[in-house]
């Protein structure tokens, strides 16, 4: 059975399982957790516009470096050990404290011949954990303190309670203006739940006048009702529920969220550190797999990377449920498991990799200039209009990347128990039934349909696709919306590579694939996130969704009147003389194969 297996080549699929089994846990929760440590939309969107640089940096300076002093295997190995530091120590930042000051929220008491209610209302609905704990599970002695608006009517049932100081009051208009403030203890075991509204029942009341009033029975002849703000300091049920009413009606983040905070400039130089040891073992673990493979057999590469999208699709989907397991009866997610399954996969993956072999590579000092190939890439008109496309391309992909996840916690709110465990299922939706299956037939997609063409479709498929999610409101659905990872992201790595292999001037293969990486990534991606994370703080997922969704279509539009106008001026591939097509290597990171004259996918 295992006859012909080539037993130099085991090492290098044990460590792109591995390495994606360490990585497949961390990466895709990243933004939740930063989330979950208290960071806004607009900060994570900032980290996310950061890290893509960082990596486009560090591969070709520690590339170089281990190319120029064959360090490659000390580099890979060190590397490694790099990031799995430096996601490790993530899991030992503490979460941002909230500002001492109680939090406050807008309400209605309501007041008749059976009780007095406290109305507390969320428009999007309020956690089961909250929830739960107020009905359930409330200290029965709970105090907040009420500033509520007056009316003649509520000075009147209030003389009727006997807080005498109200009673002139009740002919007086001139004094309607005036807040009525009082603390009042609230009947916690009595309280309703009641749709996207909870009636806390009040039990007693106290008023601080020049005479101090305690009302021990609340009633009212006549129903009243008035707008209060609600503050309930130190007690922790009564704040998460104020904290979600108050979220919910104004938009905004915590007050903490966007202000950089020590925990912020720790995750953010844990994750540059962490992305800059995966883009340098990213690109190494390339190098020496086409050196283990030898020119004869490079069109294999395909069948090698394989194995890094089984290890991250099958530990995605275990992470998320056993995040879900561990965090039962707990108010937030317990995020401990994915780090040591991180750290004990990249301590397997570093013994893996230590018995790779690499053969000697030769240096040549007559290499060409980068920089002067990158000036021949960027004057071709063709090459420049690719790129634009890049560009729209790299946003839609940053936004699916790094506030997916972000917007499934918005947008779920009374089915959190199981929330990991669609987002991990989420995530193998995307690797086995998105990317997988489209990375192999994208090579007949691109012969039937044309690059210009699949192009197209993929900004158009991502309009789609954006445009579901701002529809759809229960996050189970998403699983089949994730099916359209494929025709996106499946289709725009491989039909990316082997496109910028078809407009490369002479000479400058290599060197246009480095350019299409730093536009996909640099620009794209990088700025991407950071206009979906502005968007997600101010105007929530929803309209975010919708505006990228819009905006796809918008890029889709330039991007063929810009096609239009290079037909007109007939500066096509086959106008200028290349007539070849391109050939590459996909599954996922889709790394650049220069074959013959054909276009294959492995």
């Amino acid at each position: 059975m295992f006859g012909n297996v080539n037993k130099d080549l085991v090492p290098i699929k044990a460590h792109y399982f591995l390495y994606n089994a360490a990585t497949g846990p961390i990466v895709p929760f990243l933004p939740t957790i930063a989330k979950q440590l208290g960071f806004s939309g607009f900060l994570v969107g900032s980290i996310y516009t950061i890290l893509p640089i960082s990596g486009l940096i560090a591969k070709p300076l520690f590339g170089g470096l281990a190319d120029r002093f064959r360090l490659h295997k000390i580099f890979f190995l060190l590397f490694q050990a790099i990031l799995a530091i430096a996601f490790f120590s993530i899991y030992f930042i503490p979460p941002v404290e909230l500002k001492t000051q109680s939090v406050q929220a807008d309400v209605i008491l309501k007041c008749d011949n059976a009780a007095v209610f406290l109305e507390v209302c969320s428009s999007t609905g309020f956690t089961n954990e909250t929830l739960n704990n107020v009905i359930d599970h409330g200290d029965p002695k709970t105090k907040c303190r009420l500033s509520c608006e007056s009316s003649e009517k509520l000075y009147k049932e209030l003389c009727n309670l006997n807080v005498t100081e109200y009673c002139p009051k009740v002919d007086h208009p001139d004094v309607l203006k005036e807040r009525i403030n009082f603390t009042a203890m609230f009947n916690m075991n009595r309280n309703v739940d009641l749709m996207r509204c909870v009636d806390i029942r009040l039990r007693n009341a106290t008023f601080s006048l020049k005479e101090h009033y305690n009302v021990s029975k609340l009633y009212c002849n006549n129903l009243v009702r008035t707008s209060c703000v609600a503050s309930c300091p130190g007690v922790t049920v009564m704040e998460a529920l104020l904290r979600e009413a108050h979220a919910a009606s104004s938009r905004v983040d915590e007050d903490t969220g966007d202000q950089t905070t020590y925990q912020f400039h720790l995750f953010l130089w844990a994750a540059i550190i962490s992305w800059v040891g995966m883009a340098v073992v990213v690109s190494i673990a390339d190098a020496i797999c086409f050196d283990l493979l030898g020119d004869e057999r490079r069109k294999e590469y395909g069948k090698q990377k394989m194995w890094g999208s089984i290890g991250f699709g099958i530990f995605g989907i275990s992470a998320g449920y056993l995040v879900d397991v561990f965090s039962r009866g707990q108010g937030v997610k317990d995020y401990t498991c994915i780090f040591y399954i991180m750290l004990i996969a990249m301590i397997f993956d570093m013994i893996v990799s230590a018995t790779l072999k690499k053969k000697t590579v030769e240096y040549t000092d007559h290499d060409p200039s980068v920089l002067w190939e990158l000036g021949s890439v960027a004057r071709e008109g063709r090459v420049l209009v690719f790129a634009f496309w890049c560009i729209g391309a790299g946003m839609c992909t940053g936004v699916v990347w790094n506030f997916l996840f972000w917007y499934t916690e918005d947008i779920v709110k009374n089915d959190t128990e199981w929330l990991k465990t669609i987002q991990g299922l989420i995530t193998g939706v995307q690797c086995f039934l998105g990317e997988l299956p489209f990375n192999f037939i994208s090579g007949r997609v691109l012969k039937k349909l044309g690059h210009i063409n699949v192009m197209s479709l993929v900004l158009l498929f991502y309009a789609v696709r954006f445009m579901a999610y701002s529809l759809v409101r229960n996050v189970w659905a998403f699983l089949i919306i994730e099916i359209l990872h494929g025709p996106t992201l499946g289709l725009c790595w491989p039909t990316m590579v082997s496109y910028g292999e078809k407009v490369a001037p002479s000479g400058t293969r290599a060197t246009m694939q480095g350019f299409v990486g730093a536009v996909f990534e640099g620009l794209g991606v990088s700025s991407g996130s950071l206009i979906c994370g502005w968007l997600i703080s101010s105007y929530g997922g929803i309209v975010t969704f919708r505006v990228f969704s819009i905006g796809a279509l918008v890029w889709l539009t330039i991007y063929w009147i810009l096609q239009l106008l290079l037909q007109k001026a007939k500066a096509y591939p086959l106008h200028q003389g290349h007539s070849h097509l391109a050939s590459y290597a996909a599954p996922n990171d889709a790394i650049l194969m220069t074959m013959s004259q054909e276009l294959q996918t492995y």
